[in-house]
């Protein structure tokens, strides 16, 4: 794992508005677990605002600033790196927090605009695929996405494909500069796709083959008492739980990748309870942060829920009733074709992502494919599968 050295940015962050400087400090605490992509933008981030010339800098903070001194916010203690759930509490609770927040935006709307020149990017793929075996739907899927790309006509149903097509994306090579962090990630469901891909270098995270740490997970939130120091208590807990022993060696020897799935399960979004909310959110998450040049999501059936349990308390069905599970498929095409969405929508509003990225929208035992973002059409007639793997390499490959 390479990793640029941390920024030092005393006097720039003795001069940044009070509610800034414990998730920077947060970060740079955490330097080494951060993905290139984060430690490039947020470099750029900084270095941009260190040179900034001080009348600038101060209209730039100048409202937000205001915004703080009317604020009680928490009594941070100096170096704090971080926010606890209290203080997101007070801060969230306060009536000038719509204003904090609107002026946050414009902020980093103002430094993103100015540095996103001077960051290179990549043609990006992001291929979404819902599982065999979900009821004809009653309405066309993605009608929304579909006004936006086009249904491409496979000479077969997807999943023949899907294993050649995903294990060549895994084998492509990367182009310069890219680590094999920022190449190909798959997050599924099942485990089928990640022992195609793990041998190759891509980063592979299977709901099912994570199921005891998301337990093990479960079984501590369990404990949080009714009140914000517990919740912190236990939170601060499982930021510290060594996930080895629950993790398997593809994962462990990329300490970064298990930090990321740390961050996740600890982010709710469903991610723990489940199954297509952890590959929607841990997908989104992926893209945002690790901004991997290929992304696959692989969405699966869900499980009935079952009654008298609580997925509010983070209650594990399995272990709290007895109950045998029971497959929902009609509940997984509705989660699973949104959720898809969620993720298309997530990638259009990073600008690593906007007008570079092709959209593959794609069902096992379908034989067609919704693709968004083409820049060049695919050959005509049915497609046939190494058509289809060569126009995402040749995609891929194209700068």
């Amino acid at each position: 794992m390479t990793s640029m050295a941390p920024p030092a940015y005393k006097e720039l962050i003795e001069r940044l508005p009070r509610t800034f400087v414990p998730a920077l400090n947060d970060q740079f605490r955490q330097w080494d677990a951060l993905f290139p992509a984060e430690q490039r933008l947020l470099k750029a981030q900084l270095d941009w605002l260190d040179h900034l010339p001080p009348e600038q800098f101060k209209q730039l903070f100048a409202p937000l600033q205001d915004v703080e001194s009317r604020m009680d916010l928490p009594r941070w203690k100096p170096g704090a790196a971080g926010l606890s759930i209290q203080d997101t509490g007070i801060i969230a609770r306060s009536s000038y927090y719509p204003q904090w927040r609107a002026e946050v935006e414009k902020v980093f709307g103002r430094v993103d605009e100015a540095i996103a020149g001077s960051l290179t990017r990549q043609p990006m793929l992001i291929v979404c695929i819902l599982p065999a075996g979900l009821p004809p739907a009653i309405e066309p899927l993605w009608p929304q996405l579909a006004g936006q790309g086009m249904w491409v006509q496979l000479a077969a149903p997807f999943g023949k494909m899907e294993h050649d097509f995903v294990s060549s994306l895994a084998r492509r090579k990367l182009p310069a500069g890219i680590e094999a962090e920022e190449g190909t990630w798959v997050i599924e469901c099942r485990s089928q796709l990640s022992p195609l891909v793990e041998p190759a270098g891509a980063v592979a995270l299977s709901w099912n083959a994570l199921e005891e740490l998301r337990r093990e997970f479960l079984s501590r939130l369990n404990n949080i008492r009714r009140d914000l120091q517990s919740a912190d208590q236990i939170t601060e807990e499982l930021r510290r739980l060594d996930l080895r022993r629950y993790l398997g060696p593809a994962i462990n020897q990329r300490p970064r990748v298990r930090e990321f799935l740390r961050a996740v399960l600890l982010s709710g979004n469903g991610s723990l309870v489940f199954n297509n909310s952890f590959v929607q959110w841990g997908t989104s998450e992926a893209l945002r942060r690790a901004q991997p040049q290929a992304m696959i999501a692989g969405f699966g059936i869900r499980q009935k829920l079952k009654p008298f349990s609580s997925v509010v308390l983070f209650e594990d069905q399995h272990a709290g009733n007895p109950v045998p599970d029971q497959d929902d498929p009609a509940g997984s095409l509705i989660d699973g074709a949104m959720l898809a969405q969620y993720v298309y929508l997530s990638a259009q509003g990073l600008s690593a992502y906007q007008g570079r990225c092709l959209t593959m929208m794609a069902i096992e035992d379908s034989d067609r494919l919704l693709l968004l973002g083409a820049q060049r059409p695919l050959p005509s007639g049915p497609v046939q599968a190494e058509q289809l793997k060569d126009y995402a390499l040749t995609w891929l490959s194209h700068e």
